[in-house]
């Protein structure tokens, strides 16, 4: 159909789709270049809401979103002239795929979605929210990448209000249909579920973004978090991998390494036992607890077990000369706060989005560094870290520190303050070391008083079965030792 209307440069085609908001090819006479043409009745009051919208958006320029070239008034009709629809789309791309769920490597899916949260950001720093992004209305443009084909000012005319928390959601659920073939599914609550398919690293940000009660704050948050995981997938060329298989390569590459740990601790212990003359029990294990606090406490740490222990010892330990019958336990000292430390980042951040996985109880997740090429971080930094908060408002005794990891052969510093510190040099020198280390760590720390710890990691280890290297840390628990006959039971988490 081709219906060439009142306007002498611009010519319609064919009407691509009707409705409020008619959506036409079409050809401008003058520049003899193929364009698109949206139109609304004039007078109407999505064409007055058409015409102050593509008044602003005139002056909004990003390869991902249609650039608007020109208005004009045709009869009784207002129009709107853009760039013309890319005939590549990704709804084609998930077709043109074989297997019954049409879904895209999870590496390629997030860039994808990254390319459409770019263009949403600028969209919505100048003043307009989308409405809902949806794989329909994304095309490929060859010179430019991903392209969003609705939105103002075309759908934000139809669909009010559009809400830039609605942006985020949908962002959330265009990642999900691509990685896993499908929406997530809703709760009878109303909250959402993520399929276990969504991998690890991106299951925390797409969480937060379809979250109601905490929310991502803006587009920009978003991306910055998109951004940040993209590079810790694996390479595209197949189906998004399960949330557990990084976990399961590397509990692999570890069983070997923990049967040999675990030997080595056994013979340690008949050795200690044989050479050393009968004295009471010490309890030196981290306790299995799970403190409850009383109303108004904040939660303590939820401590998991660990099957292997390496015990790192900081300062040579003074054994006692004659038997003692005082009662000695290590309790948990509730923690108040975890946070990422990257000063040398470009961004000061490392991975904020996974924090939530420490002291979670499974001991399959857990947060991590980025990705690096080599141990020493690439040669890019001296090292990052998490800064772990007491609870309180009066430094703490710390005598232990554990931290569970599936990382082999790494290594960090522990700093202590007794003030909340945020630069490094404000650390002043490290009061313990942790080197090579495999598995649960046990560190013995000479008594440090300290409202705040920092977790400063100087070698990544090993390299990892799948490439590269990072830490990963699912548990962190600080202790303090208790004595006396009234020395509480290890059940029991320690607060001011």
């Amino acid at each position: 159909m081709t219906d060439t209307g009142s306007n002498e440069r611009y010519e319609r085609h064919e009407l691509l789709q009707p409705g409020a908001v008619e959506t036409w090819s079409g050809l401008d006479r003058t520049l003899n270049r193929p364009v698109t043409i949206r139109r609304a009745t004039a007078e109407s009051e999505i064409g007055h809401r058409l015409r102050l919208q593509a008044k602003a958006l005139a002056r909004v320029e990003h390869h991902g979103l249609l650039h608007i070239l020109d208005t004009y008034d045709e009869a009784d009709h207002f129009a709107i002239v853009t760039e013309q629809l890319p005939t590549r789309m990704l709804t084609d791309e998930l077709a043109a795929l074989n297997g019954d769920t049409r879904r895209l490597a999870a590496t390629e899916a997030i860039r994808v979605v990254i390319a459409v949260t770019e263009a949403l950001a600028v969209l919505h720093s100048a003043g307009f929210a989308h409405g809902g992004v949806d794989a329909t209305y994304i095309g490929w443009r060859a010179e430019v990448g991903w392209v969003i084909l609705n939105g103002p000012p075309t759908d934000d005319a139809v669909t009010i209000p559009a809400t830039r928390r609605a942006d985020l959601a949908s962002i959330a659920v265009l990642a999900h249909r691509l990685i896993v073939g499908a929406a997530p599914q809703r709760r009878p609550d109303g909250t959402w579920e993520l399929d276990p398919v969504v991998p690890d690293v991106v299951a925390p940000v797409l969480a937060r973004a379809i979250s109601a009660s905490d929310p991502w704050p803006d587009v920009p948050s978003m991306l910055l978090a998109l951004r940040s995981v993209v590079d810790e997938l694996p390479a595209a060329g197949g189906t998004g991998a399960d949330r557990r298989s990084v976990w399961q390569a590397e509990r692999h590459w570890l069983a070997p390494v923990g049967v040999l740990v675990a030997a080595a601790a056994t013979l340690v212990g008949v050795a200690v036992v044989i050479g050393q003359p009968s004295e009471p029990a010490t309890d030196t294990s981290p306790p299995p607890v799970t403190a409850v606090p009383d109303a108004g406490t904040p939660p303590a740490v939820t401590v998991v077990p660990s099957a292997t222990a390496t015990a790192v010892t900081a300062a040579p330990q003074t054994a006692p000369t004659a038997p003692t019958t005082t009662q000695v336990r290590h309790v948990p000292i509730l923690l108040e706060s975890i946070t990422d430390f990257d000063p040398a980042g470009d961004d000061r951040i490392e991975h904020p989005e996974r924090l939530i996985f420490i002291n979670d109880g499974d001991p399959s997740t857990g947060w991590s560094t980025a990705r690096y090429n080599t141990r020493d971080f690439g040669g890019l930094k001296d090292g990052v870290g998490l800064i772990v908060v007491l609870y309180g408002d009066e430094p703490h005794s710390v005598e232990r520190l554990v931290i569970d990891s599936p990382t082999v052969g790494w290594s960090f510093e522990l700093y202590a303050s007794s003030e909340r510190n945020r630069t490094l040099i404000d650390w002043g020198s490290p009061v313990a070391t942790g080197q090579d280390i495999t598995g649960s760590t046990t560190l013995e720390v000479p008594s440090a008083e300290a409202a705040a710890l920092l977790v400063w990691i100087t070698d990544l280890g090993d390299e990892l079965p799948n490439g590269g290297h990072r830490v990963t840390v699912s548990r962190i628990e600080a202790a303090t030792t208790i004595s006396g006959a009234e020395a509480p039971s290890s059940t029991d988490a320690v607060s001011p």
